[in-house]
């Protein structure tokens, strides 16, 4: 009786345990940790700044790409300047250019002759400058014209230079007004019409004319 007691309990006791054990699942075997198969970091030198790999492909080529934008307006602007500064170096010292129009005649010791040279400043569309080609009676080599001004001027050979071109300078005085100058005795007789500028003593004669006169005979 006693027995029969004992070996039902023991099987009561088994019974949860052997539940308690099936119901744990098999035990799996441990996941190895994967190998880290990456290179190890080289040390950096000493006094160079460590760079990110990641970072390093984006951040240069930003810049080249932003320079490779700027450069067109950079040329457009140094292009800008340089003009800029030629047209400024230009009026402030403008060039003589030779011309041909209007035309140049005078007349000296009785003769008209049409060898004088003409010249126009550059930006300066009213001024004239005429050279004789030799000196005549000691003292006339070049005269200055303003039209706008209407002044005639006995004037010095020019004393600049710019791209290997004779030049004036803006501020320089035109010359010496022959108008209220009295030279070789008499005085000058200046003259501005729509077609011509006349300017003349005793002694010389010089003409600006819109028309050219081949077989010319001045009064």
């Amino acid at each position: 009786m006693g027995k029969s007691k004992t070996k039902q309990s023991r099987e009561s006791v088994a019974k949860p345990v052997s539940a308690a054990v099936a119901s744990v699942p098999d035990a799996q075997p441990p996941t190895p940790a994967p190998a880290n198969t990456s290179v190890p970091a080289t040390p950096p030198l000493p006094g160079k700044p460590v760079q990110d790999p990641a970072r390093q492909g984006p951040e240069s080529a930003a810049p080249k790409s932003r320079w490779r934008r700027l450069t067109p307006d950079l040329l457009k602007v140094a292009v800008a300047l340089a003009v800029i500064g030629i047209a400024a170096t230009i009026w402030y010292k403008p060039p003589l250019i030779r011309a041909d129009f209007p035309y140049v005649s005078y007349r000296y010791q009785g003769v008209w002759l049409t060898d004088a040279m003409l010249y126009r400043p550059l930006a300066m569309p009213t001024r004239y400058y005429i050279e004789m080609p030799r000196q005549l009676a000691e003292r006339y080599t070049w005269f200055a014209v303003d039209r706008r001004l209407e002044v005639a001027a006995l004037t010095e050979a020019p004393r600049h230079r710019f791209l290997g071109r004779n030049a004036i300078k803006r501020s320089d005085p035109l010359g010496l007004d022959l108008e209220f100058r009295k030279l070789d005795h008499s005085e000058w007789q200046v003259h501005f019409f729509t077609d011509a500028i006349v300017f003349s003593n005793a002694v010389l004669t010089v003409r600006l004319d819109t028309k050219n006169h081949n077989n010319y005979s001045g009064k």
